[in-house]
């Protein structure tokens, strides 16, 4: 005789399910894949026919009908507002867009039951309203995000361009020739100043850079601007000063033949301590190394790549490999070449 009826409802029914206790509504809410769960407390729904219904009959039941002689209980499964925080068996509600399978649970006593199989899948409504507001939510929060995006980098290029818009109405009132001081940094302040220099895509490297424009525009070029020599420039508005430029060792006579596009510059012990030079073309490299023979110059430091931005920026003027090439009358042999992560030092044989 069958005394209880209870419902047991499964998400996953790989999961033992025919445990004497199981689990609640409240119990599976923090599962991603809800295990099987008692909805409801046991109760007799069909004792009310004989007049001896339950309190837990009253509130579950929905209806009870008869048809020929046979008691039918409706009972619609996650129908109730529960707290996650109840004790007991609570019918809370069922998630959308989500598969179940139902069972029944008869006992014929407290401690004995049989159950029976699993129903076919059933597929609750999905709730397209909530995916309908969640897509609407997240295209909202990154149009917005876009947006505030684009305003930012927008207001950044107008007051870069006004910044350097200002600085070259100053620059361009200054007297022709002028120079702004320099402006010395403490040696334990470097680290601070080159990270404020580098800032904005190198801001205010940029406009110091752009201050350099006005610098010896008065100074005279006439020796690269000869028909000669005009060739041998790499850039026609980075000239060396007739007054400051290396002058070659005259070849027979031949026009031109002591140019070079390259100037000394002062250091701490002379006023021709270094000399700065384009990165040399491939017809200028003979005169590269008549430089650094005549000059007796014993290191070579180069500042840019042969390629930068797909550009050449300087020609391969060494060998690189240890078998020797001339250069005009000039041996060049690589002997020792050490490779690091951002650079490389190489010693040559001249």
């Amino acid at each position: 005789l069958v005394r209880f009826y209870t419902i047991i409802v499964a998400e996953d029914v790989g999961k033992n399910a025919s445990g004497l206790e199981m689990p609640s509504w409240q119990d599976v809410q923090s599962y991603t894949v809800w295990l099987p769960y008692q909805a409801i407390e046991p109760y007799n729904p069909f004792a009310a026919a004989s007049g001896v219904a339950s309190a837990d009959a009253r509130v579950v039941r929905s209806s009870m009908s008869s048809m020929g002689g046979s008691l039918l209980e409706h009972f619609t499964i996650g129908s109730a507002n529960c707290d996650k925080h109840r004790t007991g068996y609570c019918n809370g509600p069922l998630r959308a867009g989500t598969t179940y399978r139902i069972k029944v649970r008869a006992f014929t006593d407290d401690d004995k039951f049989t159950d029976t199989a699993y129903s076919v899948p059933i597929t609750t409504e999905r709730n397209d309203t909530l995916i309908v507001v969640v897509t609407m939510l997240s295209l909202a929060l990154i149009a917005a995000i876009l947006l505030v995006a684009y305003c930012q980098r927008r207001c950044h290029l107008i007051r870069r361009a006004s910044k350097l818009s200002r600085m070259q109405d100053e620059l361009a009132a200054l007297p022709e020739g002028y120079v702004t001081p320099n402006r010395p940094i403490h040696v334990k302040d470097f680290g601070e100043h080159y990270r404020l220099m580098s800032a904005d895509s190198d801001f205010r490297f940029s406009e110091e850079f752009e201050e350099l424009k006005h610098v010896g525009r008065d100074q005279a070029c006439s020796f690269a601007n000869l028909p000669c020599n005009r060739p041998k420039n790499r850039f026609t508005n980075i000239l060396p000063y007739d007054h400051s430029r290396f002058k070659l060792q005259p070849v027979d006579d031949d026009d031109g033949s002591d140019y070079i596009n390259a100037n000394y510059m002062p250091g701490h012990n002379s006023p021709r301590e270094f000399i700065v030079t384009q990165g040399p073309l491939h017809s200028t490299r003979e005169e590269f190394w008549r430089m650094c023979w005549e000059s007796n110059s014993r290191a070579i430091v180069m500042l840019t790549r042969c390629f930068e931005k797909g550009r050449e920026k300087c020609d391969q003027y060494w060998p690189v490999d240890r078998v020797a090439m001339f250069y005009g009358d000039i041996k060049v042999q690589l002997i020792v070449d050490t490779h690091f992560r951002d650079w490389s030092i190489s010693e040559f044989m001249v």
